[in-house]
């Protein structure tokens, strides 16, 4: 998730044992986008364009009700999405904090800050680990009146939150946060997040109690981390997810993290427990890769992990037929290995696969949805690759707007939102029978699903 310029200087300063500058965790997710003319399938049509309106890298979605909150680099919008070929912007809210991943309980939004903070407050400049007085970690804010969010509390935790996962809790009065963060960088490296060459690094995953009722009292414990250390970068040796998806009704989160990806059992979600792990030897910490999202399918029978390979800073798609840069989906009962895919299109920009989701159909068909930066957005037929189709066969539409360069791409209620690094936030329609049955919902953070459907 670094750019090719990043990276080199992160190795360099390792292997010289220098201060490395700081940086955000992902870096910029510097561009520059797709510079080719728009292109795309018959049936994605490309509804309506909210141009970013600052300079920050833009980030991840989340929704609720008829609005779209866009996270970014230096805060969130809020965008009112009932007519998608027309989304109002309600507040463009300025609070400083890569990488601005996003979440909604109720009235509440939560905020990752992933890159050390001269303060908790929104009028915060990026410092170090060393500043007196700085934060990362997670910000809590009220939007009952929209138009004006207020920062109600700052939760600080180890190595910041370079993403996170909200499980409502709404019957027991709270929202349980998994803090997934990374050690990288001469910025993350204060006394409470380092990795070492020793294998003690940083191993944990913080998990946040946030009463809902009295979000000001959250708690922060720490779930120390079932895997085996890996080195990264040649430099950087611990262990840490990047991004957990949770599914409240089946108790289980599937993790995407450095080395390994692992399903667990929440039953207590205070204390998981590891059911199984997943990794393919394509997936190669020492290439830059690593594993870096998931999702369910909304019957709770297949698992989908992405691997982020050239981690968002290399052109990982040029060949359609290697094995870097795919989504691996995955039996969810024994963790077996059962189809995998990626754009089938050579793309010469930085791609690889990025954040997706599941459409929620009622009759449990398995239709996907993701991004892929340069690549675009595209929608997979799942279950036809895992009745052997092939990539081609199985993608049931894509769109790659000129200039594109997506982070997210998810479904939601009819249509599909992308929140694009350099674009803004796309909305697309999909005229194709692969929507058929799908269900709306009155809210959705793409990494929490709550109702099996299907």
């Amino acid at each position: 998730m670094r750019t090719p310029a990043i990276i080199a200087a992160l190795a360099v300063a390792a292997s010289l044992a220098v201060a490395v500058p700081a940086v955000a965790h992902d870096g910029e997710h510097l561009g520059p986008g797709n510079p080719g003319p728009s292109i795309s399938s018959q049936n994605v049509k490309l509804l309506s364009n909210s141009p970013k309106s600052n300079t920050a890298t833009q980030s991840d979605l989340a929704f609720f009700g008829k609005y779209a909150v866009a996270g970014n680099y230096a805060g969130f919008r809020i965008l009112d999405v009932s007519d998608p070929a027309a989304p109002v912007t309600v507040t463009d809210f300025r609070c400083n904090g890569p990488q601005g991943d996003v979440s909604v309980v109720g009235n509440l939004v939560f905020q990752s800050v992933d890159s050390p903070q001269s303060s908790s407050a929104c009028t915060s400049t990026n410092a170090t680990a060393s500043t007196p007085g700085m934060f990362e970690g997670i910000r809590v804010f009220d939007i009952s009146d929209m138009t004006s969010p207020q920062l109600v509390t700052a939760i600080p935790t180890d190595c910041g939150s370079h993403t996170h996962t909200v499980l409502p809790e709404p019957e027991n009065d709270r929202a349980i946060l998994y803090v997934s963060s990374y050690p990288l960088g001469g910025a993350a490296l204060g006394p409470n997040c380092r990795p070492t060459q020793s294998g003690d690094g940083h191993n944990v995953v913080s998990i946040v109690e946030v009463p809902l009722s009295d979000p000001a009292a959250a708690s922060v414990t720490e779930y120390q981390l079932e895997m085996e250390q890996v080195t990264y970068l040649n430099a950087f040796t611990f262990s840490a997810c990047h991004d957990i998806s949770v599914f409240k009704e089946i108790d289980r989160a599937a993790a995407a993290c450095l080395g390994v990806a692992q399903l667990w059992d929440i039953s207590d979600p205070l204390a998981p427990e590891v059911l199984w792990e997943f990794d393919d030897p394509a997936v190669n910490p020492a290439n830059i890769d690593l594993w870096h999202s998931a999702s369910f399918s909304w019957d709770g029978e297949v698992v989908a992990f992405g691997d982020e390979s050239g981690g968002g800073g290399a052109a990982r798609c040029v060949d359609p037929d290697d094995r870097q840069g795919r989504i691996w989906f995955v039996d969810a009962a024994t963790g077996e290995h059962l189809a995998d895919y990626k754009i089938p299109r050579s793309e010469s920009g930085i791609c690889t696969m990025h954040n997706f989701n599941f459409v929620p159909r009622r009759d449990g068909k398995k239709v996907l949805v993701s991004s892929a930066y340069t690549g675009g957005t595209t929608v997979v037929d799942v279950d036809a690759l895992l009745a052997g189709a092939s990539a081609a066969q199985a993608e049931v539409g894509f769109a790659r707007p000129h200039g594109a360069y997506t982070w997210s791409s998810y479904w939601y209620n009819g249509h599909i939102y992308a929140n694009d690094t350099d674009r803004g936030m796309d909305v697309f329609l999909l005229s194709d029978k692969a929507r058929a049955g799908a269900v709306k919902l009155d809210h959705l953070n793409p990494q929490t699903q709550l109702d099996l459907i299907g």
